[in-house]
């Protein structure tokens, strides 16, 4: 270009449309919170293994768990550090 502003005169109600899909773009594009409680089949996916194999080391009490009703959960935190101590 010659060094000439361009002008472009946009109807209210569009810039309106284009900032809220800005909005959802980007929102969709943030990456989700990390729960901290995980449920048996999160948890096994996370270890790649199967459910039986979650609900035996909780029943070996070798993984500790919290009970909401017939759900078992497991902190994350608890998983790390069933890791980290199998790794010593």
């Amino acid at each position: 270009m010659n060094g000439t502003a361009l002008s472009l005169a946009l109807p209210d109600e569009l810039v309106e449309t284009i900032a809220e899909r800005v909005v959802e773009l980007l929102t969709e594009r943030q990456p989700q919170p990390t729960p901290e409680l995980l449920t048996v089949a999160e948890t096994a996916e996370f270890l790649r293994c199967g459910k039986q194999r979650i609900y035996d080391l909780v029943s070996q009490r070798r993984l500790p768990h919290s009970k909401d009703g017939s759900r078992v959960l497991i902190r994350r935190t608890d998983l790390v550090a069933y890791l980290d101590r199998g790794r010593a």
